[in-house]
């Protein structure tokens, strides 16, 4: 019995130490941590609509350029389409997770309301060189609030709108500019030679 629990500890360990294989293909694939990158598409689909919150058309624009940003600060997004290594299509999802102040609990659904509680972001990134994808991945975020020091400011101003019943529409461009974060370090963590 003490052999069976040290050996399922030790299976726990290892899967928790490992990091994940990226393959479209029985072989894996290995990119090169000097690697530029071109966004090829970029795709947005807003689930969760509401006037006092930002178009779909700015949320699509600032996701993008939050992500180009990030990754000209980590030295890898090239300067055109044909000198970068790999192309990417990106697909994400931003769904507004929406809360009516005016009570009761909050409803996963999303419901026309005032307050933005949280945000879900989903997005599948293919990598693509000479025209054909070398891997892909996917990540599901639920429930995503503002963390870090800037964060908890705009929680502070959350909490204050819903309070008073302003609701929170500046959170936004918080979400926004941070959200590409989570595909760059995607990418910095593809296995290289």
């Amino acid at each position: 019995m003490r052999f069976l629990a040290t050996f399922l500890a030790l299976c726990f360990l290892a899967g928790c130490a490992s990091t994940p294989d990226y393959y479209i293909s029985p072989a894996p694939v290995a990119i090169p941590k000097t690697a530029t990158y071109w966004i090829d598409t970029f795709n947005v689909e807003v689930v969760g609509k509401n006037e006092r919150f930002l178009p779909d058309e700015t949320v699509r624009e600032q996701l993008n350029s939050d992500l180009v940003l990030r990754l000209l600060d980590a030295n890898r997004y090239a300067s055109s389409r044909e000198t970068a290594d790999y192309l990417l299509d990106v697909n994400t999802v931003y769904a507004r997770r929406i809360q009516d102040t005016q009570g009761g609990f909050m409803n996963k659904i999303v419901a026309d309301g005032t307050y933005l509680a949280s945000v879900d972001f989903s997005y599948q990134v293919k990598v693509k060189k000479d025209g054909a994808e070398v891997l892909h991945f996917a990540q599901a975020r639920e429930g995503l609030m503002p963390a870090g020091a800037m964060g908890q400011m705009q929680n502070m101003k959350s909490m204050l709108g819903a309070l008073t019943n302003k609701g929170n529409s500046d959170v936004e461009g918080y979400y926004t500019g941070v959200l590409s974060r989570f595909i760059v370090d995607d990418l910095q963590a593809i296995p290289s030679r």
